[in-house]
């Protein structure tokens, strides 16, 4: 219940900071972004940022909560480099099942896809990406460059930049973690610490479909670089967002029914993960019972190598 009320409060709260900058900052429809209720209606929580019936909208506005049909992906086969061979395709997929089976959160791509709406908020400083889902939300800075590289602290979400060409926000994003997150993208390869994703966003039909593409570069895995696209709907304009559903690493049940397809080694490296998280555990607990002060947890390596 705790973790519960934590996650909404921190959903809230970045909700509202992204609302309030909007208005505060523009006080109403600007390049940078459109005061929230400007798209599809009076505004407020359910009652303006989904579909509305507005015969008028704000092609440089993106925000409103976003639906992604199975129906509405575009995803051509990933042109890859030889030298990524099936083991380092094996690799990466033993990542994704190690995370899938701890819960950890989405990242980037996956996030864009995670079966549930995108709640895009809008303002002058920022895109707020709001997943409802077990994943953090994206922030895509407006009028910034990146992070120095030697400061940044990389990230399943990357660094993103955004900027207005026309009517198409190109948001650049690099700056990945190298194991943090699933790894697989969408028609082949897998993201690395030297992925490069610039995605185009841009609304369609009058303001309810949201075309995203996507497009990946790195040398280490695209011999050319590869690009797909979602077409995402408009929510109703009453549409209520909900809290993601929870995933508890420690049911029995759900470990059992997630590792009921795993490989052999994707149950090693599972099972792997759980013995040296549990290592950890115990010595923080020992730790902090010798000098009386809380251990700050530290990741576990779980990659096989």
């Amino acid at each position: 219940m705790k973790s519960w009320l934590a996650s909404r409060a921190m959903r809230v709260s970045l909700i509202g900071a992204a609302a309030v900058a909007t208005i505060a900052a523009q006080g109403g429809a600007g390049r940078g972004g459109a005061a929230i209720g400007a798209t599809g209606g009076s505004g407020g929580r359910g009652g303006g940022r989904g579909a509305g019936m507005a015969s008028s909208f704000d092609p440089h506005d993106i925000s409103g909560y976003w639906e992604l049909g199975p129906e509405n992906k575009s995803i051509p086969a990933a042109n890859l480099l030889p030298t990524v061979t099936k083991a380092y395709l094996d690799k990466a997929a033993l990542e994704d099942a190690v995370s899938l089976r701890w819960c950890r959160p989405l990242g980037l791509p996956a996030v864009m896809d995670n079966g549930r709406p995108l709640d895009i908020q809008q303002g002058k400083w920022e895109v707020l990406i709001a997943p409802e889902a077990n994943a953090s939300p994206r922030h895509l800075y407006f009028d910034r460059p990146h992070i120095d590289s030697r400061i940044f602290d990389p990230a399943s979400m990357g660094d993103s930049v955004a900027h207005w060409e026309g009517d198409t926000l190109i948001v650049d994003t690099l700056g990945f973690h190298p194991r943090d997150g699933r790894m697989l993208i969408p028609g082949g390869g897998f993201r690395t610490e030297n992925s490069h994703l610039v995605e185009r966003y841009k609304l369609l039909r009058n303001g309810t479909v949201l075309s995203v593409s996507f497009t990946w570069t790195d040398p280490r895995v695209f011999r050319t670089p590869h690009t797909y696209e979602y077409r995402y709907t408009k929510a109703a304009a009453d549409y209520e967002p909900r809290n993601g559903i929870p995933c508890d690493p420690f049911d029995a049940e759900r470990t059992e029914f997630i590792t009921r397809t795993f490989t052999p080694a994707q149950k090693a490296a599972t099972e792997a993960a759980s013995i040296e998280a549990k290592a950890a555990a115990a010595a923080r607990r020992a730790a902090a019972g010798a000098s009386g002060r809380r251990v700050p947890v530290k990741p576990v390596a779980t990659a096989a190598k």
